[in-house]
């Protein structure tokens, strides 16, 4: 028997290698990383018939993996681009904010591609991504191409860019990060004409869109004595009786740029001041004409700077609308990248991961909307799909998975091993994750506060309340993660765990925090027009 065991090992050895070799398949030569900012999971329809919303995203799906219990660790833009390109959670890399620069001391993702022969391109859509930030690490192209004054791009913009980048890059091997910023504020999918113009006298100083929301830095020459400025706003067609609220004037401010200069400014009386954080001030009114006046008091003109956040208000109901529609419209958008990799003859060689960075809440919680602030499901569950070449099996997947997966995914599909930093896995081999921790920071956020999920529990603790300050939630049987279970009995038999756990890191984190730098002004304008401070 000894001698004959060998012949007969080695039919068994030769069926395991067959195996295994049918297992592996070749690696992608183009890899597309599709993040979509400010994108909850439910705002995504996988039906694959009657779809109007998210058809293009659902036939990715369908062809594909879908993982239906996705979090985002951060619901704040930079920090969670940051986790998925480094596999690390935001507290361990210490970016907090967006706003930060900050320089990590590890290989990012694109980085790694780079050394395993993909040529990397990048296209990002709101400025807190711009390269100063630390993300552009790693990229042969970063595109940026934001107009002045504005900090986000639209989608059909993001497309310019890719396809050329995509029709660059298409003769070798690519890794391609391509960042879709709508369906964020203002939710105004583009297409209105109307404008808001700024005047003095028969001087035009600004012109655009209503429906965005620049940040304005505008240079005036003040002769001698009174100046009007006409601030004229025309209504969108799109809104219905109803939905308009007002205008506001964020941060408005008037600053001689002339030593000794003395100078005034007052307002329409339609305008109300009211004051916000950190001791900005806001004009806001209901019409949609308004007035300053500029008085300067000197005998000579002088050279003054106008700056505010200028800003349609419109009703809850218009802002979900708005959501919707700004979903769809991304939607179209993503099949237009999907119809020009096929054209540029690469899309059976190339895999596609999607992502949202965090999700969006529209009144469901606090009668909140935004994200940043709070770590409800709302504002951190967000779509997952994994679909392309590599990519094994179809359908819909249960395990929880986080942006700490997006790097080890990737990595594994190009035969590459993850940085011994990085402490996510690869969603296709042992990507479970039973447990994740959650957080968010102030300044942008209210207070700092922290989570665990052990799915389907999730405990929020939120040290700067003073009541109700520990969450509890079943996040299978809730929705949105609103309804909170922590007056009632236990039916999971882990919330004292849970608690203790999330209470433990909490201290232990917010004692290692490192001291906030501070913003300088360009960065504060980009945060103020998005809405973050």
């Amino acid at each position: 028997m000894r001698k004959r065991l060998p012949w007969l090992l080695l039919p068994l050895v030769l069926l395991a290698g067959f195996w295994f070799l049918s297992q592996r398949r070749p690696a992608p030569d183009h890899i597309f990383l599709i993040t979509l900012d400010t994108t909850r999971a439910d705002a995504v329809d996988y039906r694959t018939t009657g779809n109007e919303r998210t058809p293009s995203l659902s036939a990715l799906a369908a062809a594909g993996t879908r993982f239906d219990n996705a979090y985002s660790v951060i619901p704040i833009t930079t920090p969670s681009h940051a986790a998925m390109f480094y596999s690390l959670p935001p507290h361990v890399f210490k970016i907090y904010n967006n706003g930060q620069e900050r320089a990590v001391p590890y290989p990012s993702l694109a980085e790694i591609m780079k050394r395993n022969g993909y040529a990397t391109g990048a296209v990002i859509s709101l400025a807190v991504l711009k390269s100063e930030f630390g993300l552009a690490k790693g990229f042969d192209h970063y595109l940026e191409n934001f107009k002045p004054g504005l900090w986000y791009r639209t989608a059909a913009e993001v497309n310019r860019d890719a396809f050329a980048l995509i029709d660059t890059l298409k003769s070798g091997r690519s890794f391609i990060w391509i960042h879709y910023s709508d369906p964020h504020e203002p939710y105004f999918p583009p297409g209105p004409k109307e404008r808001f113009t700024v005047s003095l006298g028969d001087e035009i100083l600004y012109s655009g869109p209503s429906i965005d929301q620049p940040v304005l830095r505008l240079p005036l020459i003040l002769e001698p004595g009174v100046s009007t400025i006409r601030l004229d706003s025309e209504m969108p067609s799109s809104l219905n009786g109803g939905e308009f609220t007002g205008v506001s004037f964020s941060n408005l401010h008037l600053q001689a740029l002339e030593p000794g200069a003395g100078i005034d400014m007052a307002h329409s009386p339609d305008l109300l001041k009211r004051s916000e954080r950190y001791g900005l001030v806001t004009l806001s009114t209901a019409a949609t004409r308004s007035s300053l006046v500029l008085t300067n008091r000197g005998h000579t003109a002088c050279r003054a700077e106008l700056s505010f956040k200028y800003q349609l208000k419109i009703s809850d109901d218009a802002k979900r609308r708005g959501y919707e529609q700004e979903m769809r419209y991304l939607d179209a958008q993503f099949g237009r990248l999907l119809d020009h990799v096929r054209r540029a003859g690469i899309y059976d060689r190339s895999v596609f991961l999607v992502m949202g960075d965090h999700g969006e809440g529209l009144g469901e919680y606090n009668s909140h909307f935004g994200h940043i602030h709070y770590l409800n499901k709302v504002y951190t569950h967000v779509p997952f799909i994994l679909s392309g070449r590599g990519v094994r099996g179809r359908g819909a997947r249960p395990e929880l998975v986080s942006n700490l997966s997006v790097a080890p995914t990737l990595l594994a599909l190009v035969g590459a091993k993850k940085s011994r930093h990085m402490e996510g896995n690869d969603v296709q081999g042992t990507g479970v994750e039973p447990k994740l921790f959650l957080e968010t920071y102030s300044p942008e956020a209210y207070f700092d506060a922290f989570s665990v999920i052990h799915f389907p529990w999730q405990v929020i603790f939120h040290p700067g309340r003073t009541e109700r300050n520990l969450e509890f939630f079943n996040l299978d049987g809730d929705r949105f993660g609103t309804v909170d279970l922590q007056a009632g009995a236990d039916p999971s038999g882990q919330r004292s765990e849970m608690v203790n756990s999330v209470l433990r890191i909490s201290r232990i984190i917010t004692a290692n925090k490192r001291k906030q730098e501070s913003l300088n002004q360009k960065t504060m304008d980009t945060l103020k027009s998005l809405g973050y401070l």
